[in-house]
């Protein structure tokens, strides 16, 4: 981490799970903290809750199976004030996101929900997250503005665009023909060539209410939090994430 940070200009951070295997206490995660941070300028930790599984089980197993242990993360609020962690893993949506911030947490990552649902998740983001009035815009207004953006994109950023509604699939198989057709220069030719499949219906209307989730998916972290670390004097070892 010192050899990256030492060629950028930016803050590099680094993102783990809680263990690999059997290397899954909370002392062991701790070692690990404490040694990247003291011998390299990395401040900044993404903690997805669950360990990871290197005995041959599917990545995407490796998403579900292993128990997400919230309260390792925030013991590490605990035991090191000076840095910061952003809480990652089984959080769907905002209402789960302001749960997280409400316990204490100093940010939230949202992978695959807002990859996989990005209108109904995102969208809300401004204005329940950060307290911003809503737009109100509809989707084929936001594809409007993201049209001078999106020329300057490669790849389907959008593939969850219209999760779940009336010719999400055929828009979807259209989209990724489109990409590969030399033809499709522009988000503007791009849109053209795909939103003929998708209801008006569908491009003209706001964002629906805000999706409700586990309000008390942290209600009970604090009273499973493991005791305090103490820093080992003895060498630490440090071990490989997935």
């Amino acid at each position: 981490m010192s050899v990256i940070a030492a060629n950028t200009d930016v803050p590099v951070s680094v993102k783990c799970r809680i263990g690999v295997d059997d290397h899954d206490s909370y002392n062991e995660l701790c070692d690990f903290i404490y040694k990247v941070s003291s011998l390299s300028p990395t401040k900044h930790f993404i903690i997805h809750s669950r360990k990871a599984m290197l005995n041959g089980i599917s990545p995407a197993d490796n998403r579900r199976i292993p128990p997400l242990k919230y309260e390792y993360y925030y013991a590490l609020l605990r035991d090191f004030p000076d840095l910061r962690f952003t809480i990652n893993g089984g959080i769907d949506c905002v209402d789960e996101v302001n749960a997280a911030l409400r316990e204490g947490a100093h940010g939230v990552m949202v992978g695959r929900a807002a990859y996989n649902n990005l209108w109904n998740t995102l969208a809300h983001v401004d204005s329940a997250v950060y307290g911003e009035p809503s737009s109100g815009l509809t989707r084929r207004q936001v594809l409007e503005q993201y049209q001078v953006y999106g020329d300057a994109v490669s790849g389907n950023p959008l593939s969850g665009f219209f999760y779940a509604e009336p010719g999400n699939s055929l828009w979807k198989r259209k989209a990724d023909a489109a990409f590969l057709n030399k033809n499709i220069k522009t988000v503007k030719s791009f849109f053209e060539e795909t939103l003929v499949v998708i209801p008006d219906a569908v491009l003209d209307s706001p964002v629906a209410e805000l999706p409700s989730g586990r309000k008390d998916l942290f209600a009970n972290v604090r009273g499973l939090l493991p005791p305090p670390y103490e820093t080992r004097t003895e060498e630490v070892v440090v071990y490989a994430q997935s």
